[in-house]
């Protein structure tokens, strides 16, 4: 048995293996009810995933096309380049963090 949480419309829209606030209604962990919801959540996560990869894809895009002058980076909105200069802060600040030699053990 597993615990679900349901909107209004009595669409289910969480599972916990414990009684927690919000999640009062019991259901057979056999349910098919449940493994639609399972199988939706999944797909969902799936194109969750997709969703990220792409936006990296057109951050090193946007970057290419710039650096090519195909157009300049105050070409976009501000709050474009504004988002663009964060992530591109933190992409640096993961890439610094990730080096697992020092420059000496290079040499």
């Amino acid at each position: 048995m597993v615990f679900i949480k349901r909107e209004d419309d009595g669409e289910i829209t969480g599972v916990s293996t414990v009684p927690e606030p919000g999640f009062r209604e019991e259901l057979d962990s056999k349910s098919g009810e449940l493994a639609g919801f399972l199988a939706s959540s999944k797909n969902n996560a799936e194109l969750a995933q997709s969703d990220l990869d792409l936006i990296r894809v057109l951050d090193d895009l946007i970057e290419v096309l710039i650096g090519k002058g195909v157009f300049s980076f105050t070409d976009l909105p501000q709050e474009a380049q504004s988002k663009l200069l964060e992530r591109s802060k933190l992409r640096a600040k993961w890439r610094n963090s990730l080096e697992l030699l020092d420059e000496e053990s290079y040499l």
